[in-house]
């Protein structure tokens, strides 16, 4: 009889060791918190400014801007005539950008040749960075006859991304 009764109060005592195990880890567990992001994407062009003039090269109107874009025309009179603009652009953001891609959209002119300096694909502009490029359009040298238009247009895109 007496090893029935320990087995017996083993049985109870491992029986109420599960029970209050068991209650311990079926408690509902809350877990509460928050978080805040505040970041903000603003990059813009801030200015655009003739750097250069050769020759006879004159604006025919001022550089149209829009946030990442600017539209030139130029018009040049013979070879060597250029003009070079010098834009800048700012992250005035708190995330850091890169440059995806860049678009020139040109009007078809064989005498005008257009480029850009100091801005390439990939390049990072940091929060609160300030960058600048050029723009230069030229007469080109290579053209044996005057061409009936004298003039080109040219609108530079800068296409911004998230840098990782």
């Amino acid at each position: 009889m007496k090893k029935n009764n320990i087995i017996v109060i083993t049985l109870i005592v491992i029986i109420c060791i599960m029970a209050i195990s068991y209650a311990a880890f079926s408690t509902k567990l809350n877990i509460n918190g928050s978080a805040n992001i505040t970041s903000d994407w603003d990059i813009k062009i801030t200015g655009v400014t003739t750097k250069n003039i050769l020759g006879d090269a004159t604006k025919a109107f001022e550089p149209v801007v829009s946030e990442t874009s600017v539209t030139f025309k130029t018009n040049l009179f013979s070879p060597g005539d250029s003009m070079t603009y010098e834009v800048t652009i700012a992250n005035e953001g708190t995330i850091d950008a890169k440059v995806d891609s860049i678009e020139m959209t040109e009007s078809k002119n064989p005498a005008i040749i257009f480029s850009t300096n100091g801005i390439n694909e990939d390049d990072v502009l940091e929060a609160g960075a300030k960058q600048t490029y050029e723009v230069t359009v030229a007469y080109n040298s290579n053209v044996t006859s005057q061409p009936e238009e004298l003039s080109g247009t040219l609108t530079v895109k800068l296409n911004y991304v998230q840098n990782s």
